[in-house]
C-alpha cells in the first residue's frame, strides 16, 4: 500500500476551506458582470419622478425634516419610509447621476444573490443546489424591472431584510430564547418599512418549521403531539403576525389615499379573483419562457372567461394535491410550492391595486420557490440514476440555461435605458396596452411632436376609457394643437371619470377661459376651492387676466 505525500492533499484542503466563499465570489462577480448595462440607463418617467427626479423632500437629500416626512407621508399610494431614506441616501451619494442611484440597487440586488446561497447552504447543507437557485435568483430576466427600476428599489431592499429575517430566524431556531428573538422582530420591521409585502413572512417561516428546520419533527420527538407542537410553533409568531397585520392595515390606508382602490373598469371582486388564478400560472409560464415581457400588463376583464378561471383552478388544485402527496418523501416540493403561492398572495390580485393585471417586480421574492422545485427535483433526478453522462449532460444544460437568461436579461436591461424604448417595447410586446400609449404620448408632446402624441393619447382612451388621465392628457395635446374645443369634450370626461382630481377641473376651467366662456370657468374655480385652494387661486388669477383683454 503506497501512501499519498501530504502535499496532495492541500488542493482538496483549500477548496473544502474555501468552496464557500469562493462560490459567493462567483455568484457576486456573474451577476454584476450580467447586470453592468443597467449603470447606463437613465431615469424614467414612469414613477421615478414620484420617488427621486421631481420629489421635492428626496431631492434635499437626508434631513431632519425629509426623516419626519418618510415616517409620516403616504406619498405615491405608500408607506415606505425605509425606503425614501435610501433614496435620500442615493442623493447625498450621488444627486442626480442616475449611475449612482442604478450602482445602489445592483449593489443589494448581488448582495441578495449571495446571501439567497449562504442561507440555502446553512439551511440544507447542499452548496451546489443552492449556488443554482441564487443564479437564477440573479440573472432571471422577470427579476429585472425590480433591479433597474430605480422606483422599484422597495423590492430588492425589502427582499435584503427577508433574507436576513430568515437567517436570523435560522439563528434563532437552533437554540430558542428571547434574546435570539429580538433580531428576528428588529429585521422583520425594518423589512415591512421598505415595503408590505413582506407580510406573508410569518407563514413561511411556519412553513422552514417543516422543511428544511424540521422543527415540527423534533418537537413530536421529544414527546409533543402534533397539535401540540404546531400550537407552539404558532404561538411564538403571534409577534409577527401582529406586526403584518399592522402593515397590511397601513398599506391599504396607503393605497385607499392614492386612489388605487378604486377603479374605472367596472370590473368586480369575483373577475378580479379569476384574474388572481390565471395570474399564478401567468407567472409560472414567464418563468419557464420569459418572453415579452413588459413594464405593464392592463387587466381586462373581458379576458378573464369562465373557461380560462375554472382551468386555472383545477390546475393549481392538481398541483397543490399532488405536492401534499410528496409530504414525506420530497418536502422541498411542498416547502418551494407553498413559498410560491403564499409570498404572491398580498400582490395577486385578488384585491387589486392599479390597472395592471400582473407586473414582473412581483415575482422577486416568490420564484424562489419555484426555482428550489426545479434545481432539488433535477438535482434528485440526476442522482437517482447514478449515470456520468446525465450528470455531465445536466452540467452542460446547466451552463446553456445561463447564458439564455444572461442573453435576455441583458436584453430587457436595454429595454430600460430610457423612457422611450420602454414604452416602445412595452407597444411591441403587450398588445392593447394603454399605459404605454398614454406614456410615450406624454414624452412625444414634450418635445412638441403633437400629431404623433394625439394618436398615442386617443388609442390610450380607446382601450382605457375609464382612465382620467388619458383624456386629461389628450385634452391638453388637443389644446397645444389648438383645437380648443375638442380639448373641452377631453377634458369634460377627465372631470366626469375623477370629480375630485383637482388638476381635471383647473385644466378644464383654463380651457372654457380659452374658448371665452368665463362664466364656466368661474364654476370650474368654485370647485376648486373645495379640493386645492393653490389651483383655485391659479386659476382665479387666469380669470381675472384673461377677463381684461
Amino acid at each position: 500500500m503506497s501512501l499519498s505525500h501530504p502535499s496532495s492533499l492541500i488542493p482538496h484542503q483549500f477548496f473544502a476551506k474555501w468552496r464557500l466563499p469562493l462560490t459567493l465570489l462567483l455568484i457576486a462577480l456573474f451577476t454584476a458582470l450580467v447586470y453592468w448595462p443597467v449603470l447606463y440607463n437613465d431615469f424614467i418617467s414612469y414613477d421615478d419622478t414620484d420617488y427621486v427626479t421631481a420629489n421635492i423632500m428626496v431631492r434635499q437629500g437626508l434631513t431632519i425634516k425629509g426623516f419626519v416626512w418618510a415616517f409620516s407621508s403616504f406619498h405615491a399610494g405608500n408607506w415606505h419610509p425605509l425606503t425614501w431614506l435610501s433614496h435620500m441616501l442615493d442623493i447625498e451619494l450621488s444627486g442626480l447621476n442616475p449611475l449612482g442611484h442604478h450602482a445602489i440597487s445592483l449593489l443589494i440586488h448581488t448582495v441578495n444573490s449571495v446571501l439567497l446561497c449562504a442561507l440555502l447552504h446553512r439551511l440544507t447543507g447542499f452548496l451546489g443546489r443552492s449556488l443554482v437557485v441564487a443564479l437564477l435568483f440573479a440573472i432571471h430576466p422577470l427579476h429585472v424591472e425590480s433591479v433597474a427600476w430605480v422606483a422599484e428599489r422597495k423590492d430588492v431592499l425589502s427582499t435584503l431584510f427577508w433574507l436576513l429575517t430568515i437567517w436570523s430566524y435560522a439563528c434563532y431556531s437552533d437554540k430558542p430564547s428571547l434574546k435570539r428573538y429580538l433580531p428576528v422582530i428588529a429585521l422583520f420591521a425594518l423589512g415591512l418599512m421598505a415595503k408590505q409585502m413582506l407580510v406573508t413572512l410569518p407563514l413561511i417561516l411556519l412553513l422552514m418549521d417543516y422543511w428544511p428546520l424540521n422543527r415540527l419533527t423534533l418537537y413530536q420527538e421529544n414527546g409533543k403531539t402534533g397539535w401540540r407542537a404546531m400550537k407552539l410553533l404558532l404561538a411564538e409568531k403571534i409577534p409577527l403576525f401582529i406586526m403584518s397585520a399592522a402593515a397590511s392595515f397601513v398599506a391599504m390606508r396607503a393605497q385607499d389615499s392614492a386612489g388605487a382602490l378604486a377603479h374605472g373598469d367596472g370590473s368586480s371582486m369575483l373577475i378580479s379573483a379569476g384574474n388572481a388564478f390565471i395570474s399564478y400560472l401567468t407567472y409560472l409560464r414567464n418563468t419557464l419562457w420569459p418572453a415579452d415581457l413588459a413594464i405593464f400588463y392592463p387587466f381586462e376583464a373581458s379576458a378573464v372567461t369562465s373557461l380560462k378561471v375554472t382551468a386555472a383552478i383545477l390546475l393549481l388544485a392538481a398541483l397543490t394535491g399532488f405536492t401534499l402527496t410528496q409530504w414525506r418523501k420530497r418536502p422541498y416540493l411542498v416547502f418551494g410550492w407553498f413559498w410560491y403561492l403564499i409570498t404572491l398572495l398580498p400582490v395577486i390580485g385578488f384585491m387589486r391595486i392599479g390597472g395592471q393585471a400582473l407586473a414582473d417586480r412581483y415575482t422577486y421574492i416568490p420564484l424562489t420557490g419555484i426555482f428550489l422545485i426545479i434545481v432539488w427535483s433535477g438535482a434528485e433526478a440526476v442522482a437517482s440514476y447514478q449515470k456520468k453522462w446525465l450528470a455531465a449532460f445536466a452540467g452542460v444544460a446547466l451552463l446553456i440555461v445561463f447564458a439564455a437568461l444572461s442573453v435576455l436579461t441583458v436584453t430587457q436591461i436595454r429595454y430600460w435605458q430610457n423612457s422611450y424604448a420602454l414604452y416602445s417595447h412595452a407597444l411591441s410586446a403587450v398588445k392593447r396596452n394603454w399605459l404605454a400609449h398614454n406614456n410615450i404620448g406624454i414624452l412625444l408632446a414634450q418635445y412638441n411632436r403633437v400629431d404623433e402624441a394625439l394618436f398615442h393619447f386617443k388609442e390610450s382612451v380607446r382601450l382605457n376609457p375609464g382612465g382620467a388621465e388619458g383624456f386629461r392628457n389628450l385634452g391638453n395635446s388637443l389644446q397645444m394643437a389648438g383645437r380648443n374645443q375638442e380639448a373641452i369634450e377631453a377634458l369634460h370626461q377627465a372631470v366626469r371619470i375623477s370629480p375630485k382630481d383637482a388638476e381635471n377641473h383647473f385644466r378644464l376651467g383654463y380651457a372654457y377661459l380659452l374658448g371665452g366662456n368665463s362664466d364656466l370657468a368661474h364654476q370650474e374655480y368654485l370647485q376648486l376651492l373645495h379640493l386645492d385652494k393653490s389651483r383655485a387661486s391659479s386659476l382665479l388669477d387666469s380669470i381675472r387676466i384673461l377677463g381684461k383683454r
